[in-house]
């Protein structure tokens, strides 16, 4: 009972954190750094009456059916669960913390935010088999039908997308988003 007490505890930590980061650091200043709520952040302005939060949600639900219909029955309820708490998490920020500007007048400072807190939220959720869904799912599909581990599908997951990819592919000119999954560099 204590070891499902705690997992559940961590589950919902991890899940909160990835929400925070997005709301309160990717949102409001419109980082693009790949991923669903990359997706979302580059999709709003043309869609105009729909949140971002909404986006997150349409989209999250659209892959883990996918991951559903691939993976069936027993793929991660944890995974659907974290999917529908970060997504209903950021909606109901949106609702009672409404954001118009960044918190900071520090862009750096919130890019830092906007990556740790998903980062650490990711990490414990991983370590639990667990994900919050969107290119998660991708990354999930990328390693049952490749032979790459679960981080180099997250990255392909997320930098080969059709959305921007992160800032750090930018970091060798001259190459495609997803060189990183593909090439050894060592």
């Amino acid at each position: 009972m204590k070891q499902k007490l705690r997992e559940f505890l961590l589950l919902n930590a991890g899940t909160l954190l990835v929400a925070a980061g997005v709301y309160f650091f990717k949102f409001p200043n419109h980082f693009s750094t790949g991923g669903v709520s990359g997706l979302s952040v580059v999709l709003s302005p043309f869609l105009p009456h729909v949140s971002p939060g909404t986006l997150v949600f349409v989209i999250n639900m659209a892959l883990l059916l996918l991951g559903f219909l691939v993976f069936g029955k027993g793929f991660g309820l944890k995974t659907a669960y974290s999917s529908f708490l970060m997504s209903g998490v950021i909606w109901l920020l949106e609702r009672l913390c409404p954001l118009d500007a960044p918190l900071t007048s520090q862009p750096l400072l919130e890019l830092c935010f906007a990556v740790l807190l998903p980062a650490f939220g990711s990490a414990l959720l991983f370590n639990m088999e667990a994900s919050t869904g969107g290119t998660d799912i991708v990354a999930m599909l990328l390693r049952k039908f490749t032979d790459l581990n679960i981080g180099r599908a997250s990255c392909c997951a997320t930098s080969s997308s059709p959305w921007p990819p992160p800032l750090s592919s930018a970091s060798r000119p001259g190459c495609s988003p997803s060189w990183a999954c593909w090439s050894n560099p060592w």
